[in-house]
């Protein structure tokens, strides 16, 4: 269809459409992975190919549309230079656009279904359901556009008629972009380890704190980490009493059924006995981030 109407945004819109739709079948393949349970291979389970597949469709969608971007800039700058611009041909294009609103539909509940199944817990899922019900609505907007593009010209609007598909491009990638650019913010930092956020952290270290205190044990320090649809917990407590391995293991698995109280997905706890805070200074977290260097000792 892009050959036949020589239209960018359509060109746009439809590889937008197939990106989402290869890689969604990818998306199944990799959150069915991820409900594996954990292996020797994968001691912390499989949730970091999550945020791995967001980073890489991320980049995808980056490139794609930085390229569209520019292609319809320099079709403006021409147009408005006194150069032609190919003309969009606009036979055929009500039934595409219809049969592109059918389809992501069928890809939102498609999504929407697996999100379900899953136990509402897979964030890649719920984002896959979200941008196919975008994209139906990006392909309504762009069919009214090109569609309405020919009215322009017996009105006052006329000069503005030849580059309106370059124009759409344009309000097409400033739709587009905010969405990978967020998704490569997320993945990266879950693939990097930082915590999870300040506020969920806050509020999971006044409960757990309150918890442990019944426990006889003073919660120390809390640390969270999200990667995928899993969250990685570590409490640090000192206990009032000595304890027992098997009294650990038994906070253990109470920290594992508050959290899921807690957070919206599986979580892996471990509780460690201490007296000193983890992040006190001279810990590793707070050293400088050049350090001179030492020679080594034998």
């Amino acid at each position: 269809m892009y050959l036949h109407s020589n239209s960018d945004a359509l060109l746009l819109d439809g590889l937008y459409t197939a990106i989402l739709a290869g890689s969604g079948l990818v998306a199944l393949q990799v959150s069915r992975a991820s409900l594996a349970p954990r292996s020797r291979a994968y001691p912390f389970g499989a949730s970091g190919q999550e945020p791995l597949y967001s980073l890489f469709q991320a980049l995808v969608m980056l490139g794609m549309v930085g390229y569209a971007a520019i292609t319809a800039s320099g079709k403006v700058i021409t147009s408005l230079g006194g150069g032609v611009v190919t003309a969009v041909q606009t036979s055929g294009l009500a039934w595409y656009f219809s049969a592109m609103v059918l389809l992501n539909g069928l890809l939102w509940w498609q999504y929407r279904s697996s999100w379900r199944r899953s136990g509402r817990q897979s964030a890649l899922l719920e984002a896959s359901a979200r941008s196919a019900l975008f994209d139906a609505a990006v392909s309504v907007g762009t069919g009214v556009g090109l569609l309405g593009a020919p009215q322009l010209l017996a009105t006052p609007l006329a000069a503005v008629a030849p580059i309106t598909d370059a124009l759409i491009v344009l309000v097409l990638s400033a739709l587009f972009l905010p969405g990978p650019l967020r998704a490569l913010r997320q993945a990266v930092a879950e693939s990097s380890g930082v915590g999870v956020e300040a506020e969920l952290l806050e509020r999971c270290r006044r409960i757990l704190a309150e918890r442990f205190g019944q426990s006889d044990c003073a919660l120390v320090e809390l640390a969270m980490i999200k990667l995928g649809r899993t969250y990685t917990v570590v409490a640090y407590v000192n206990p009032a009493q000595p304890r027992t391995g098997a009294e650990l293991d038994q906070l253990r698995l109470r920290l594992e059924t508050w959290m899921r109280e807690l957070v919206p997905g599986p979580a892996l706890c471990e509780v460690i006995a201490t007296a000193a805070h983890p992040y006190r200074p001279g810990s590793a977290d707070e050293r400088p981030a050049r350090w001179p260097r030492q020679r080594s000792e034998q």
